[in-house]
């Protein structure tokens, strides 16, 4: 079966979180996702802000600890941005984003991958 993506705000920025098939957390900036997630946009969106406030470093540029993958359009490719030396594992990330981090499930780890083409059995 086809894991349906989309963008929830096509043009604007969006993150969202999935946990990988190791079990790390991983950030994804803009770009479309899974669409069951879509129905929790709300709930991205209260997650973002909180870890905005809470954890800005994972929305710079700053090595941090999350592998964090971005999108530059509307397909569903994303490109690595950062790679953790010590990744944050779903159990151990913040209750806010790792609720949100667990409705996306990654048949994959993401381990040293640098393009995660979401469309081709990633979810």
């Amino acid at each position: 079966m086809t894991t349906i993506l989309r963008h929830p705000r096509p043009g604007f920025m969006w993150d969202w979180w999935a946990v990988d098939a190791h079990g790390f957390l991983v950030q994804f900036s803009c770009g479309p996702a899974p669409e069951p997630l879509l129905v929790h946009v709300d709930r991205v969106d209260a997650a973002a802000a909180w870890a905005e406030e809470n954890r800005p470093a994972w929305f710079s540029h700053a090595p941090s600890s999350l592998h964090a993958f971005s999108c530059d359009g509307e397909l569903p490719v994303y490109t690595r941005n950062s790679v953790p030396d010590s990744p944050l594992r779903l159990s151990d990330a913040p209750a806010a984003v790792a609720e949100v981090a667990a409705l996306v499930e990654l048949h994959k780890a993401v381990g040293d991958a640098w393009t995660v083409y979401l469309d081709e059995g990633w979810v």
